[in-house]
């Protein structure tokens, strides 16, 4: 039996409209996702990851804060052992919305600038991280070592900006520290909004 969890970091992201964000549709320089909502895992594993496969293999969550994903986690590598499964052959991923920016306070900007157009304030659908690249592949490395997920689904808020700075720049983080292997998918994933693969280079 192939074991998923135990020495994996699996990074995946959901990709809808302009972006997760109710207000992200009407924000300058957003494109829309070509096609329908795409789920895909970033990085390889001895297993691919797949929310349809059967008997399961991936697990999303959702949560309000990093003890309680940790907490959902444990429950459900319990409930899986208890079913006679080897817990380690399924990989439980935790939902994180996401705006990034090279610089903090540009992320912080972008996201005030799409709140202020809601009528009521905006509650995050699970975990949350505004900042930089490098500061959201630190967050996944340690999401990872405190075996609070065994990964991440990113739900980027804005798109496709943020989608860049992910491809770019914190997989290649995650890489450049050995905790990743991208997959080809890391390619296809901006051609979904019509933009050029382009080369990536290893973050220092």
């Amino acid at each position: 039996m192939s074991s998923i969890a135990s020495h994996s970091l699996h990074v995946a992201v959901e990709l809808t409209g302009f972006g997760h964000h109710p207000a992200a549709e009407g924000a300058p320089g957003n494109l829309p996702l070509i096609g329908a909502d795409y789920w895909v895992d970033l990085t390889e594993g001895d297993t691919l990851l797949d929310l349809t496969a059967f008997p399961v293999n991936v697990i999303r969550i959702r949560a309000t804060d990093l003890r309680d994903a940790q907490a959902q986690r444990a429950q459900i590598r319990a409930a899986i052992a208890e079913d006679g499964r080897d817990p380690d052959s399924v990989a439980v991923l935790v939902d994180l919305e996401i705006l990034i920016a090279p610089e903090a306070r540009a992320a912080r900007k972008e996201l005030a600038q799409l709140d202020s157009a809601l009528n009521v304030p905006r509650i995050p659908a699970s975990l949350h991280y505004v900042g930089t690249p490098s500061g959201l592949g630190s967050l996944i490395a340690d999401i990872r070592a405190a075996d609070v997920a065994d990964g991440v689904t990113l739900l980027p808020l804005s798109l496709p900006r943020t989608l860049e700075h992910l491809v770019g720049e914190t997989i290649p983080w995650l890489q450049s520290r050995g905790l990743v292997t991208p997959a080809t998918a890391v390619d296809e994933v901006l051609g979904r909004f019509g933009l050029p693969q382009r080369q990536r280079t290893l973050a220092s």
